[in-house]
């Protein structure tokens, strides 16, 4: 099985190299560059292993559509039993928010094979379904398969509010005023109903934060949602990425500054030149 943010030797199975054009449209896509990387995988001569790094890289821009529309030329030209194949529809229900699909794909994956990844994707569906205590045990099965990842991380909802307050306490002078017109609203997980409610529409289920509703010009203007500006911080996602309960905090941090940085009315690259990342 294969992963967008894995390293371009791994695109291989078996003995049979990868093509150039797919190796550097994975070090493009690793990169942060998926432009440059459709751009690459364009140049592969195997329609199943192009179609299948052109529905990866459509993942990573949220292009839903076209990530499918990729995966089925995919499936024509490698079989809807491919183990890869499986895999990105399964990447493709679940940032349709098709949940039910992500996990028949994913557990019919993990008949045949179990990597670190599989089991990350299998606990975020774990947690999707409230089930926090099969999500931890499923990152502890990936600590044993790979004995260089950290613990993974738990703390109680009052430990992290407290985080949270603690970032809202740091925060430059001069915003405070803003962020007191939004809520601040920390949720176990996302949830179906956010999606499309974002500045960037489409909401995947491992997203770490939230912001939604008017931002402050749009309110200076009169403008209101169905929504009170809210930011949303997602916990269970939080955790899955930390590496320790401080680095906790400083997902929150930065988690948190990013998107008081779109209630504020910014794009990235704002968001970063303003310190709130």
């Amino acid at each position: 099985m294969t992963h967008p943010d894995e390293d371009a030797a791994s695109e291989s199975e078996g003995s049979n190299p990868i093509e150039p054009a797919i190796e550097r449209a994975a070090v493009a896509l690793e990169g942060g560059d998926p432009e440059s990387a459709l751009v690459e995988a364009a140049g592969a001569n195997d329609p199943g292993e192009r179609a299948l790094m052109e529905s990866r890289i459509y993942l990573t821009m949220d292009q839903v559509d076209a990530a499918k529309e990729a995966l089925k030329r995919a499936t024509a030209a490698l079989g809807e039993d491919d183990v890869d194949v499986v895999e990105l529809e399964g990447e493709v229900a679940l940032l349709g928010w098709d949940i039910e699909q992500a996990r028949v794909c994913f557990e019919a994956i993990a008949e045949v094979e179990d990597d670190v990844y599989l089991m990350e994707r299998r606990a975020l569906l774990a947690d999707l379904a409230g089930d926090t205590e099969a999500s931890h045990e499923l990152m502890l099965a990936a600590r044993r398969l790979d004995p260089d990842r950290p613990e993974p991380v738990r703390v109680s909802e009052e430990a992290f509010a407290a985080a949270v307050n603690e970032a809202l306490a740091d925060l430059p002078q001069g915003f405070a005023e803003s962020v007191s017109t939004a809520r601040i609203v920390t949720e176990p997980m996302p949830f179906a109903e956010l999606n499309g409610q974002g500045d960037l529409g489409a909401v995947p289920p491992d997203v770490l934060g939230l912001f939604v509703g008017p931002t402050i010009h749009d309110q200076a203007e009169g403008a209101s949602g169905e929504l009170p500006p809210s930011i949303y911080l997602f916990q269970r996602n939080l955790e899955r990425i930390a590496k320790s309960e401080e680095d906790l905090g400083i997902e929150i941090r930065v988690t948190l500054f990013h998107e008081i940085g779109h209630l504020l009315g910014l794009d990235e690259d704002e968001v970063a030149a303003m310190g709130l990342a």
